[in-house]
């Protein structure tokens, strides 16, 4: 994941509403900062990385992300 990526994710984890899951902050924060069929492929990117970290090490998706900041 590039600079860029770990900044949206970071960004998503501080913005998550109560009871919203991770994946939607993410989709709403990349969504603030692009827009169209880019923003959407960086947002599938992301979270499939995020995802496949989590099935990795059989946890929840927010914290396979924070495990990619390392704040896990």
């Amino acid at each position: 994941m590039d600079k860029e990526g770990k900044k949206l994710v970071e960004e998503a984890l501080r913005n998550q509403r109560p009871h919203e899951r991770f994946n939607k902050a993410l989709s709403r924060t990349v969504s603030d900062k692009k827009q169209g069929k880019e923003g959407y492929k960086l947002y599938v990117d992301l979270i499939e990385e995020i995802r496949e970290v989590a099935r990795k090490e059989d946890i929840e998706v927010e914290k396979g992300a924070k495990k990619i900041l390392g704040k896990l």
